[in-house]
């Protein structure tokens, strides 16, 4: 994509009418790979955007921390990290040798930069549905470099949307085995108290906007998607310990919501609502349920400092913040780790009225669409990138140079392996999930193409191996060729039989 696309995609976004508070996240293919990804992240932020992400594999940042470094100062936000597991097993179809490795490294520099890190799990059933419970337990190892998950069940496009039922039945995983698999695989959690649509935050956004009044400049962050979209759990922990309880087993998230809807209806003074929110958290607390050293003082305090209601310093959070603020910020003893399931859709469970409430539209020449659509069903993404496409691939490698690609199992080069995690060897995978490997059904899209051609191939060799020997019986028992040869060409029928037959 070329700069001056970039610049109009951005200048589009940001002037829609009314205008939104808009956060903006670079994807590709690897973004870090663009010539104008720190431009990008750059003039994002000079045109207004106040959150600038980028959806990465890591291997740049890990390679380099003077990027991460770079990309921070340009207004890099947040760094939605591939991360398919813990262990270089998990990550191995990837075909990257030290993968794992190389994420370790990634989160390491992006943190020391002042960036937030949400790892982003794609999961399927089969290939590492397993991993859910140990990311859950090494973000708890390490609740000061990760305070968000995002768990992606798959959803079967481009060259999946060729795939075979029996291997789309075998390998479809949906969020609510994703709120059973937290249960199971971490013992702390309850699917049906502790998971709410991500539309649940709207009530307390609108609660904050009351609080902040009409003459603040933006209103709070507020989730609109369809409530089959996503849904998250919010857990509390305690960073010196490492004790984690979800929220809503120590605060009653349904009747709290309830009772902020009645608030904000009310829509009283700063003072009054402040004080029906705070009674209202204290009377749905639950002290014997939380964590051990956790107060409703504290809770009190968690939402304040997340909403802005009373003023006092917990360290800015707005994008002019300094590496200061985010110290101050991460200094708290008290982590909150989100744990949120997207279920992106596929042709084959697609709903329209998902896709009316996107609230993550992808950004093109042509204006913004919908991601699922995008993604999905007639193609828009092939649609606008050949209508758009800049220069062929050896075309942009002779004016802006080759990228190393790592496939072939080749590990990447890392200046240092050293980091500051924790990492417990018993959540560490040694080996690939087996479970497809021992029902018998491949795993990847190549691999059904490549069974799919082998079959074909077979029933071409049966074909022909069968028309040979029908064929030869013709010619042996029924002796249709040398009658045919003889009523063709009387006298030379024993020549052309003894060359047909012999």
């Amino acid at each position: 994509m070329s700069w001056s696309d970039i610049k109009q995609i951005l200048d589009n976004a940001i002037q829609i009418k009314p205008r939104r508070q808009m956060s903006v996240q670079f994807s590709g293919g690897e973004p870090t790979t663009s010539p104008f990804f720190l431009d990008a992240i750059r003039y994002a932020r000079k045109v207004g955007y106040r959150s600038v992400q980028a959806a990465t594999n890591g291997i740049a940042f890990a390679q380099d921390p003077e990027l991460a470094t770079l990309a921070a100062e340009a207004g890099l936000r947040y760094a939605y990290l591939q991360f398919d597991g813990i262990g270089n097993a998990p990550n191995s179809h990837r075909h990257v040798g030290n993968l794992f490795d190389v994420k370790l490294q990634a989160i390491e520099n992006l943190h020391s930069a002042g960036v937030e890190i949400v790892p982003v799990t794609t999961l399927i059933n089969g290939i590492n549905n397993e991993q859910v419970g140990r990311i859950i337990e090494f973000a708890r190892d390490n609740p000061r470099k990760i305070v968000f998950l995002a768990f992606q069940p798959v959803s079967f496009t481009g060259r999946d949307e060729e795939i075979t039922d029996e291997r789309r039945h075998a390998q479809r995983y949906t969020l609510a085995d994703l709120a059973h698999d937290v249960k199971n695989q971490t013992g702390m959690s309850e699917p049906n108290r502790d998971w709410f649509p991500l539309s649940y935050i709207s009530t307390f956004s609108d609660l904050a906007d009351l609080v902040h009044g009409p003459d603040n400049q933006w209103g709070q962050y507020s989730c609109g998607c369809h409530p089959n979209c996503g849904i998250g759990m919010g857990t509390m922990i305690d960073k010196i310990t490492g004790e984690m309880v979800p929220i809503t087993a120590f605060l009653r998230g349904d009747r709290l919501s309830d009772d902020t809807k009645a608030i904000n209806d009310a829509a009283r003074s700063k003072f009054w609502t402040i004080v029906g929110f705070s009674l209202s958290v204290i009377r749905n607390y639950r002290p014997f349920e939380s964590p051990r050293f956790f107060s409703v003082f504290d809770m009190l305090k968690k939402f304040d400092k997340q909403f802005g209601g009373t003023g006092l310093d917990y360290g800015n959070s707005g994008a002019d913040r300094t590496m200061e603020d985010i110290d101050k910020r991460r200094d708290d003893r008290w982590g909150s780790l989100i744990i949120a399931g997207m279920w992106f859709q596929d042709l084959f469970n697609y709903d329209f009225r998902r896709t009316e409430q996107c609230i993550i539209p992808y950004g093109t020449q042509e204006g913004e669409i919908s991601f699922c659509a995008y993604n999905t069903g007639v193609g828009w993404r092939n649609i606008i990138e050949k209508m758009h496409m800049t220069a062929k691939l050896n075309e942009w490698y002779e004016k802006h140079g080759r990228h190393e690609i790592w496939a072939g199992d080749r590990e990447v080069e890392l200046p240092t392996s050293e980091h500051s995690m924790l990492l417990r060897d018993e959540i560490v995978t040694k080996e690939e999930q087996h479970d497809l490997d021992d029902a018998g059904i491949v795993k990847y899209a190549h691999q059904e193409k490549r069974a799919k051609r082998d079959e074909k191939l077979a029933e071409l060799r049966a074909k022909a191996e069968n028309e040979k020997m029908a064929k030869l019986y013709r010619q042996e028992i029924l002796g249709e060729v040398a009658q045919q040869a003889e009523t063709a060409a009387p006298g030379k029928s024993k020549k052309l039989s003894q060359i047909e037959l012999g």
